[in-house]
């Protein structure tokens, strides 16, 4: 397992087994919208190609990784 798998596996919410449960977030004209995205949920994670907002501007932005 990476490092960057690691994180994930330790504080990204979406991850689960290897997997990413898809739930996105997004904030309009003041509030918090969420919906799962069919690209990610139940599909391998892809923290490791760098490929995951979610991740990179969530747990990465918001813990420091």
């Amino acid at each position: 397992m990476t490092k960057t798998e690691s994180v994930a596996r330790k504080k990204c919410a979406n991850y689960d087994i290897g997997k990413c449960l898809g739930i996105m977030f997004r904030r309009e004209s003041g509030k918090l919208f969420m919906q799962l995205d069919g690209k990610y949920a139940g599909k391998k994670c892809k923290v490791e190609c760098g490929n995951c907002n979610y991740f990179n501007h969530i747990v990465l932005g918001g813990s420091g990784g």
